[in-house]
């Protein structure tokens, strides 16, 4: 008798689900590309179809023409207001923690709101009910450390986690001038308060830090975020969930200055915050087996203080601060959700109120989506979504380095967008899938700023203006047991239009494809190793900047700085490759990850002297690999 075998394709990196939302497979995420050895999720989802990060090192989310403001990142329903470590090179999120995380950039549930181009939620994981754990996990850029357990077995668990930037002790050991570093620590502790009750409590702190020693002078530069949740999910029933959660989030950035000579003294400090603290309640009804609704509200407070400057100067203390803006959101939402055979179909709305202490606006979302299921993964889907938003990102470059502003809607105008999504998904073979999605958008009342000090002030200094996107989004993923591949093309035409003017949006790529693959070396029980390539290209992104120059004071051209992108730079070239060897012990997991090779390439990188351009190309090679380790311990 031969006996049976059963051969099973590998899990795909991510999963494109109906009307734009893609989930990535967090625990296939240690076998894709890494930079510099470093396990972050938030980077990986910058590569996908209709997401961009904007310039390379950027930490934030553009989605079908949105700015980073557009989109609302959630981590466990708290908002994140500045998701980046080392100015973008890293996110917040370590990948000790994270559970899960998806992108929705077509359909988004009326249970949440405020953005105009998508919704990212990234949750952490709970700690194992059953067993302790520890792990240390070494990259070449930081040290993570994390444990977790029961509480009281089978009935809650906790979960710690800590992150350090260890060269900042190296710089500090060789006594360098300039020295940069960030930390973060994030906790959850879950207890089963009753058999049909589970309270959750979650915490999150960060903070980056840069620091310049000079003769007579010290400078300090540094951003954080806090958050604390508490949530409470309960089963009332076979066909009633809800949840709750009450939240806090708070993001401060800061710039500290001092200088003295042998007679006086001077030093200044200037904070820029954020506060917001929030509540959501939202319910879960099973009416029939192919009905089903989703109701529930939401509440906000938020405070922003664009600029505190406390100065001593000769013993004179002097203080300066912009007008501290408020807003108070609420909001009520339902969605119905459908079933019937191969038909699925979600329409909801969405009722949302702002108040910004001046002004109230009202805003009404409604929202649908339509899918056909032909079975053997072949599906179509049509989704229909308007959306608003109350708050405005914007920009200052003080002291050379860029600090975010968030203010609250000025004038009783929101913004406004609606948007077309006609997708569809096929199996071409066994093993090969095509997914492609086309997109239609409009946006309304897009501030543009063009003097920070007068927008700050209630004096003007910008103009309302419209925007459109419209793109097409394929992804190819081949799935076999030894090798996953995914190769995804994004075309899209992204303009805005300001006081008259039609132009480019800043971060309009026409052109971006991106491929993913890995292949287990080595495939054994207990052992494992997999090479990995991410390639990735796409059309430079427009410029501001004039060609038109005057001289200096020694004659030298000087080129002025446009209110709209006037030029494009050259096309951009990624790549990443590494190597992960894992090996399963008696008492844990030992991981193994190279990152053999990142390489950024550009050509002519600002096409501002034609007669000069040159290739330039950027290539890291990661002294340290990146070591991961988990031992796990019996009861």
């Amino acid at each position: 008798m031969i006996p049976e075998v059963t051969v099973t394709a590998r899990k795909p990196l991510m999963v494109y689900r109906r009307t734009g939302n893609i989930a990535v497979d967090v625990e296939q995420l240690k076998f894709a590309p890494l930079f510099a050895g470093e396990k972050d999720i938030f980077k990986f989802l910058q590569l996908l179809p209709g997401v961009s990060a904007g310039k390379d090192g950027m930490s934030g989310l553009l989605v079908r023409g949105g700015s980073n403001d557009q989109t609302q990142i959630l981590y466990d329903d708290v908002p994140i207001y500045n998701q980046s470590h080392a100015f973008g090179l890293l996110s917040v999120f370590s990948g000790e923690t994270v559970q899960s995380a998806e992108v929705s950039k077509g359909y988004i549930s009326p249970a949440y709101g405020s953005r105009l181009s998508a919704l990212t939620q990234i949750r952490t994981r709970e700690g194992d009910r059953e067993e302790h754990r520890q792990s240390l996990t070494v990259g070449t850029l930081s040290l993570a450390g994390t444990v977790d357990g029961p509480i009281v077995r089978g009935k809650g668990s906790y979960l710690l986690s800590a992150r350090y930037f260890f060269p900042e002790a190296v710089l500090a050991a060789l006594k360098n001038d300039i020295r940069y570093g960030f930390y973060d620590v994030t906790g959850k502790l879950s207890y089963d308060v009753h058999r049909n009750h589970t309270l959750s409590l979650g915490f999150y702190s960060g903070d980056d830090h840069l620091s310049n020693q000079e003769k007579d002078a010290f400078n300090r530069f540094g951003w954080g975020n806090t958050t604390a949740s508490l949530r409470l999910a309960s089963r009332w029933s076979d066909r009633l969930r809800s949840t709750a959660v009450v939240y806090y989030t708070y993001l401060q950035n800061r710039q500290e200055a001092e200088y003295h000579d042998s007679d006086t003294k001077s030093c200044g400090k200037t904070t820029f915050k954020t506060h917001e603290l929030g509540a959501r309640l939202s319910f879960e009804q099973q009416v029939t087996a192919g009905y089903s609704l989703d109701y529930g509200a939401t509440f906000s407070y938020q405070q922003f203080y664009p600029m505190l400057t406390k100065a001593v100067a000769d013993g004179v203390t002097t203080k300066r601060n912009y007008p501290a803006r408020e807003l108070l959101s609420a909001a009520v939402f339902l969605n119905n959700r459908f079933r019937r055979g191969a038909w699925s179909a979600d329409i909801g709305v969405r009722g949302a109120m702002y108040d910004n202490g001046a002004q109230t606006a009202f805003a009404v979302e409604p929202r649908a989506q339509l899918s056909y299921d032909f079975g053997c993964d072949n599906a179509l889907w049509l989704s229909g979504t308007m959306n608003s938003q109350a708050l405005v990102q914007f920009n200052r470059y003080y002291y050379s380095k860029p600090i975010d502003f968030w203010t609250p809607f000025r004038d009783g105008k929101l913004q406004h967008a609606w948007q077309l999504s006609l997708g569809g998904r096929t199996r071409l073979h066994e093993h090969l899938t095509l997914s492609v999605e086309t997109y239609y958008k409009r946006m309304r009342n897009l501030p543009l700023i063009y003097d920070s000090d007068d927008y700050l002030l209630g004096r003007g200094g910008f103009v309302y203006g419209t925007g459109r996107a419209f793109g097409v989004e394929t992804m190819l993923q081949w799935q076999t047991e030894r090798l996953s591949l995914t190769a995804s093309y994004t075309y899209t035409n992204l303009r805005r239009r300001s006081d008259g003017v039609t132009y480019p949006f800043e971060y309009d790529i026409p052109h971006d494809f991106n491929a993913f693959a890995s292949y287990d070396v080595v495939k054994q029980p207990g052992r494992r190793h997999t090479l990995s390539l991410n390639v990735a290209w796409r059309t430079g992104l427009p410029y501001r900047l004039t060609n038109e120059a005057y001289p200096d004071t020694d004659g030298n051209p000087t080129f002025g700085i446009t209110t709209y992108p006037s030029m494009r730079m050259r096309n951009y070239f990624r790549s990443d490759i590494s190597y992960c060897m894992e090996r399963q012990k008696r008492n844990g997991v030992r991981t193994w990850q190279f990152s053999i090779l990142n390489m950024t390439w550009h050509k002519n990188p600002v096409s501002i002297y034609p007669h000069k351009g040159t290739y330039r190309a950027t290539v890291l090679i990661p002294i340290m690999p990146s070591i991961s380790y988990t031992r796990t311990f019996g009861k």
